[in-house]
This record gives C-alpha cells, structure tokens and sequence, in this order.
C-alpha cells in the first residue's frame, strides 16, 4: 500500500512539475514576440521624434532664411533704387552734354560767320584809311565823293562796333559754354563710377538673393516647365494669363485637396481657393514705373506702327535695371511669340503686369517680388537708337490705363 502511494506520489509530482514547466515554457514563449514589439516600438517612436525634431530644425533654418531674404529684398530695392537715380542723371547729363555740344557747334558757325562779314568790312576800312585826303580831294567829282564816303564811313562805324561788341559776346558765352561742357563731363564721369559702384552692389545681392532662394524653393523646375508648355500653346497675353491662372487654381486646389471646380457652379470652396490665392500674393507696395525712361508712347495713343497702345513704352538706356512695379508673384518669364523675353506678374486684386522688351531675366516662376526689387534689364541699343520698354497692366484680364494704379506716370 505505502509503494502504491509512493508511486501514485511520484506519479502527480511528475504530472504536476511536467504543468508547470510546459505553462512557463508556453508563457516565456508568449512573451518574447512582446518584447520584440516593445522594441521595434521604441525605435519607430525614436524615429517618429527624430523627424519630428528634424522638421523643426528646418522650420526654423527656412524661418531664418526668410529673416535673411526679406532683409536682402531691403538691401536689394535700396540697391537697385540708387541705380535708377544714377541710370536717370547719367540719361539727363546726356542729353544736356548733346544740348551744349549743339550749342557750341553753333555759336563756332555763327563767329565763323560773322568774323568773315567783320573781315570785310575791317578791309574796306583800311583800304579808305590809306587813301591820303590830298587824293580824295583831287579827284574828279571829289567833294560829293568825299562827301558819300563820309557818310557810308558813319553808317558803317557804329554797325562795326556793334559786330565788334556782339563778337566779344560770343565768345564770352561760348566760353561759359564751354565751361559747363567741362562741368557737366566730371559730373558723368562721377555718375559713371557711382553708378558702376552701385551695380555691382546690386549684383552682389541678386546674387544672394538667388542663392538663399534656392535652398527654400522646391517647386520652380516643375512650376517652369510647366508654364513654358502653357506658353507655346497661348496666342497672346490674354490666353497666357487665362492658361496659367487656371493651371494656377487647379495646382492650389489639388494642395488644399479642394474637389476640381465645375465651372457652371460656385461653391463654398471657390471662396476658400480666393483666399488662399489672396494670402498667397505679397502686398501691392508702392506702386511705380517699371525702368526709369522717358514715355514714348501712352495708353491709347497711337504707336509708330499706328497701332493703339495698349500699355506704355518708355525709352531707356540699354541695360537700364527693370523692378516689379508692384508686389506680387512671377507667373512666367522667358520669350514669348514675337516680344522677345517678358516676365508676367500675378498682382493682389486680380491684376496682372506684362513686361516686354528685356535683354535679361534676373527672376524665375513662382518667385515672390516686393515692389521696386528687380526683375530683369532692358535690351541694349540697337543702330544708336534707345531701346524701349513695354508695360501693361491688366485688370480682370483685360488691359487697362497704368496711370490707374502708377501715379508717377500722369495723365
């Protein structure tokens, strides 16, 4: 009986250890996938922080660039806007170098002139002086002779002191001329260098410029090349800024994940793509002309071709500094049909401006411009004529006068 229950003891602990050696196997079995689990979760939530703390950083390296470009566009319009000044007194200094070298030019036939008709006269005089009284009183005819040479001798007297007296006038003036010929040089010749100074510091800062954008700017190359398409298939400027606009909303709308517009209908959402495009433009700025030039032609008169002008063409020197005459966004710059390169700029309140007749583009789609920045040069000159400007401003999509909203320009 006692081996009976020894057995059936040892039979229970067996059965009972074996329980529980199955129970903690099965039970460290189970919790090793947990641990696994744990620790992939510790490393993704580490991840998740890194790039949590990653994205930070950037925001505050792109809030710092954007520090460091708005004080640039500052530096730049300061820039730019002492090139101008220096780009205008160096037009001015010129025309009135040509105005006192046609001066000069002149008063020089004038004295050559009249010093001949003097000569003559000078002549006349002396061969009468030589003459000695005892043969003018011997000649034939001789008292009513002497008598008429008395009298053309008075007559001619005070006019040779008159052309004496206007002589010296002259060349008095023609001195004072020339003075201010001399003046006015040293003053281009300072102008030149500021002016030279001036762009260089300008350049300098375009340069930054387009460096600081480039480290911020993510979407140009895809943005350009899908307006440089948009331009080929437009006709004219109105169909260019009606393709980019819309390929404009449309790209906004797909960001905000707004549904495409149905055209026929407005809804709600169009008010929310109105602000976002309203929040997405700078603020209009100070309006101004776009080049320091003289206005050639204005809005509605007639052209040379005797077409009427939609816009203005101003007359500038070649190479003269083109700015955004308003704050607003590039919506395309490059060549366009047969207007050589433009740059289109989307305004705040549905304005557009086109600026045609550039030699050079300093700007690139998509790029944000404050008023007065630049954007570009003008062409140089072409068989010694000036080169011209072309500017219109647009409302609605239709052109309209540019002294509505540039005050700078009268009329």
């Amino acid at each position: 009986m006692t081996s009976f229950r020894s057995v059936v003891v040892c039979l229970l602990f067996s059965f009972f250890t074996f329980s529980f050696s199955a129970q903690a196997a099965e039970k460290e079995k189970a919790s090793a996938p947990t641990a696994e689990r744990e620790e992939k979760l510790k490393d993704l939530t580490e991840k998740v922080e890194a790039e949590k703390a990653r994205q930070r950083d950037l925001q505050n390296k792109v809030k710092l660039l954007e520090k460091d470009l708005h004080g640039l566009k500052k530096e730049l319009i300061s820039a730019t806007s002492n090139v101008q000044k220096n780009q205008k007194k160096l037009g001015e200094l010129e025309a009135k170098l040509a105005e006192l070298q046609k001066q000069k030019s002149d008063m020089l036939a004038k004295l050559t002139a009249d010093r001949g008709s003097l000569a003559s006269l000078i002549v006349a005089l002396e061969r009468i002086r030589r003459l000695p009284p005892d043969t003018l009183i011997a000649r034939p005819g001789a008292p009513l002779d002497t008598a008429n040479a008395a009298t053309i001798l008075g007559a001619i007297l005070p006019e040779l002191e008159k052309r004496a007296k206007d002589l010296k006038n002259q060349l008095a003036a023609l001195q004072l001329v020339e003075d201010d010929l001399n003046k006015n040089r040293e003053d281009l010749s300072k102008t030149t260098e500021k002016l030279r100074d001036d762009q260089k510091e300008m350049d300098a800062l375009l340069d930054s410029r387009q460096k600081t954008y480039s480290k911020t700017r993510q979407e140009e190359k895809s943005q350009a090349a899908t307006v440089a398409a948009i331009s080929k298939e437009a006709q004219n400027f109105r169909e260019l800024i009606e393709k980019i606009d819309r390929q404009n909303r449309e790209a906004r709308r797909k960001k905000m994940k707004l549904p495409p517009r149905n055209k026929k209908e407005v809804t709600p959402d169009d008010d929310v793509d109105e602000r976002a495009l309203a929040a997405s433009l700078p603020a209009l700025g100070s309006a101004q002309p776009p080049i320091s030039g003289i206005i050639k032609t204005r809005y509605g008169e007639k052209d040379e071709i005797g077409a009427t002008c939609q816009g203005i063409k101003f007359e500038s020197r070649g190479g003269a500094v083109v700015v955004a005459p308003m704050g607003g966004v590039v919506r395309y710059a490059g060549p366009f049909k047969t207007y050589g390169s433009i740059i289109l700029l989307e305004h705040k309140n549905k304005y557009h401006s086109l600026i045609a007749g550039l030699g050079k583009i300093d700007t690139f789609v998509g790029q944000s411009v404050d008023a007065g920045e630049p954007i570009g040069r003008l062409s140089s000159s072409t068989n010694g004529e000036k080169p011209r400007l072309y500017y219109e401003l647009r409302f609605e999509g239709q052109p309209i006068n540019p002294a509505r909203k540039l005050a700078d320009l009268g009329g």
